[in-house]
């Protein structure tokens, strides 16, 4: 049993098909948090999927709403966890953004030995380009060697010789863990009760895929959450920049076409990925793709206690499960 947990803010054509990705990959049941207290109507629409329990942030939270994104996503993925390790601690539990998605040998992770208690995938991050045709990416940028960077540094690609000069998004991967195992799940890595890491097993055939600002429309959608989601950008002065220019004056002034204009330059500026310059030197993979796995009997997901469980939770303090400081390495 497979188990993702995952606190998103979308609209429902792509929830759906981020949905699709991760059963095709083998997925058995997906937990999502929708982090939207004025909407209601996508967590409704997610429940009737099978294999889904959906939960809406009016409800989850009520008026006791944490500001920061970081602690809703921990106190999610772990309240969550609680309640699955209560009802049906079977297999693992991956924490993962309604931009991932789990490309692992499931075969080769049920497999494991008992005492593996944790696992870490690394991220393969799609390529950006200014679309996608039917958004399905073909080519993801893996982590490249000390010897690529500088390659990739020394030609005048890249402002520094490191893969957090090389990735948009995050290098650290997602992290899995054993649901009948006693660790938490932070943002990037999975814990003890001291929030002291729990060591992670790791293989060329765990990986997930992450789909960061892979185009311009994403791009836009992307950084629009990120200026009202409360999302502290801590270790990535880029990003910082980044988020903070897409706050600034004049997007609520500029006309239409201005503001069209101005997104694109950024996208080009700080997103756009040289496809043909990065394949030429063979930085890139061409992931294979799972067709649609089969899907389990709902019968055995027990779907209806864990979103009982997860109900109950919810008129409790759950702060518990925030564990004790924010994660630095969450963006």
């Amino acid at each position: 049993m497979i188990t993702t947990v995952s606190t998103v803010k979308d609209d429902n054509a792509r929830l759906q098909r981020w949905i699709d990705r991760n059963f095709a990959a083998g997925v058995d049941r997906m937990l999502v948090f929708v982090d939207d207290r004025d909407d209601a109507q996508t967590a409704a629409l997610l429940n009737a999927r099978a294999g889904v329990v959906a939960v809406d942030a009016g409800t989850w939270w009520g008026d006791d709403f944490p500001s920061k994104l970081n602690a809703r996503q921990r106190i999610n993925a772990n309240a969550a966890l609680s309640v699955v390790r209560q009802i049906d601690p079977r297999g693992w539990m991956f924490h993962i953004d309604g931009d991932e998605v789990l490309h692992l040998d499931k075969e080769r992770l049920l497999g494991l030995a008992d005492d593996v208690e944790a696992v870490q995938l690394s991220p393969l991050e799609a390529l950006s380009q200014w679309e996608w045709p039917d958004d399905e990416v073909t080519l993801f940028k893996r982590l490249l060697t000390d010897a690529e960077l500088n390659l990739l540094h020394l030609l005048g690609r890249l402002d520094r010789p490191e893969n957090n000069a090389y990735f948009r998004g995050h290098t650290a991967g997602k992290a899995g863990l054993r649901v009948s195992a006693d660790g938490w799940l932070e943002i990037h890595r999975v814990v003890d009760d001291s929030r002291t890491p729990i060591a992670a097993h790791r293989a060329s055939w765990l990986q997930v895929l992450h789909y960061e600002s892979h185009t311009l429309e994403e791009f836009v959608r992307k950084w629009s959450n990120h200026t009202t989601s409360g999302h502290r950008l801590v270790a990535r002065p880029g990003r910082r920049r980044l988020a903070s220019a897409m706050t600034a004056k004049g997007w609520d002034e500029w006309p239409a076409g201005v503001a069209d204009r101005v997104r694109r330059e950024l996208f080009a500026a700080t997103a756009l990925d040289d496809r043909e310059g990065l394949k030429s030197l063979g930085l890139l993979v061409a992931p294979v793709m799972p067709l649609r796995a089969a899907e389990p009997a709902q019968d055995v997901l027990h779907l209806d206690q864990i979103e009982q469980g997860l109900s109950a939770l919810a008129s409790t303090d759950r702060s518990r499960f925030r564990l004790d400081q924010p994660d630095a390495s969450a963006d």
